[in-house]
């Protein structure tokens, strides 16, 4: 995994998506006049999917986004960083509706087609008159380059170390296809629908009815297979929008399934995967694969027992090839595993073959392995078909500096 560079500059190049402006300002949650506030701007109203926490805390954002999200038409996204607006009770939930209604009567557009986004501290006053301030600002600044997405990527960064921004274009039959997304997250990352907030706009049209629960697929496999730390946020959010525009591109059920969904989860699992190794602290990114379980669920539940443990993630973190650990870390899942069909291998090192240590192993070997900063664990539990593949990060002391020094 490369050194993490604080700067905001990115050589990933961004496609543009027809009809979406950005704009960015600096509202004062940041210290230092640093952008913490961004506007998205549908030119025309478009079809969006949203995909929330579980938490039993939810933000005030992620309530007020739950209670429009079954108009299913999105026409602006405003997000700050550097406060939460979560357990703020009544005075937070004022907020949402002063900011909702100035930038309803602003941009002459529907209540029910804004959505809001917040992250930062949990449970401090949020101050809805820094926002209001800056949203004309925001309104008249709207534009579509390049350098938006980067800026907008950099302001909704907390702890992050860089920006994180995902694109990519292709063809369907001879039309010229595009996704784009940001996403950030560093710390409290365990998504259950990580602090985690991913926007991804494309100009491809479908039929709405049938898009939420392939979407669902997609979120659980990359979003919902990455963690930290095994904190679930109180306000992880990602909202898919298909982009209306002169340059949408219509497809009917069977293209969106073999040609665009594929794109759609290869930009998920990128963004996912920038997030772990984006890591609060962490210096290794660790691939966790787990094949012949029974069914796909468990496979995903021993992965996450196995990538949530501190001590398998202190051990990796150490170069220490403490497999004991693995073995801990799947026992304790409560899915009825037989120790005699299992299998583990580090990348192309095979460590046991069913049950018990293999003859061929070359111990410093494996310790060479372990020094390097992307680990591969592959389980195979012998049992059935099932599969996943989750990621994660190790755990180190600047884990426990960067969270103990949060709010100072």
């Amino acid at each position: 995994m490369k050194k993490k560079n604080s700067s905001s500059k990115s050589k990933k190049k961004i496609h543009l998506v027809d009809g979406v402006d950005f704009s960015v300002a600096h509202c004062g949650f940041k210290k230092k006049g640093k952008d913490d506030v961004v506007l998205f701007k549908l030119k025309e109203r478009s079809r969006i999917f949203g995909f929330f926490t579980k938490s039993q805390f939810p933000g005030e954002p992620i309530k007020w986004n739950k209670s429009i999200k079954n108009f299913g038409y999105v026409s602006a996204i405003l997000v700050n960083s550097g406060n939460a607006n979560v357990f703020t009770g009544s005075e937070g939930r004022k907020s949402i509706q002063k900011i909702v209604k100035e930038l309803s009567k602003l941009m002459k557009i529907n209540s029910n087609e804004i959505y809001i986004a917040s992250t930062g501290v949990i449970g401090e006053y949020f101050d809805h008159k820094k926002i209001i301030s800056i949203l004309p600002k925001l309104v008249n600044n709207l534009g579509s380059i390049p350098e938006n997405w980067k800026r907008a990527a950099n302001a909704i960064r907390t702890t992050d170390t860089f920006l994180k921004v995902e694109s990519e274009n292709f063809k369907i039959g001879k039309q010229k296809a595009c996704i784009s997304g940001i996403a950030k997250g560093s710390g409290m990352i365990a998504p259950n629908m990580a602090t985690m907030l991913g926007f991804i706009f494309t100009n491809i049209i479908c039929d709405y009815s049938y898009q939420h629960k392939e979407l669902n697929k997609i979120v659980d496999k990359t979003f919902n297979s990455i963690t930290v730390d095994s904190d679930t946020s109180t306000s992880d959010m990602v909202l898919f929008v298909n982009v209306k525009s002169k340059n949408q591109i219509i497809i009917k059920k069977e293209e969106y399934l073999k040609e665009f969904l594929p794109k759609l989860e290869n930009v998920s699992k990128q963004l996912a995967i920038k997030i772990v190794k984006d890591g609060e602290g962490a210096k290794k990114f660790i691939t966790i694969n787990i094949v012949g379980a029974n069914n796909n669920k468990n496979a995903k539940l021993i992965a996450l027992s196995i990538a949530n443990s501190p001590l398998v993630k202190t051990a990796i973190a150490g170069s220490d090839c403490n497999w004991g650990r693995l073995i801990m870390a799947m026992g304790k899942s409560k899915i009825k595993l037989e120790e005699k069909k299992i299998s583990i291998s580090f990348k192309h090192n095979t460590l046991i073959s069913k049950g018990e240590i293999s003859k061929k192993v070359n111990f410093q070997k494996l310790d060479e392995y372990f020094k390097t900063n992307e680990i591969e664990i592959n389980i195979d539990l012998g049992i059935g078909k099932g599969f996943w593949t989750v990621w994660t990060c190790d755990f180190t002391k600047d884990y426990i500096k960067i969270n103990a020094d949060y709010r100072s």
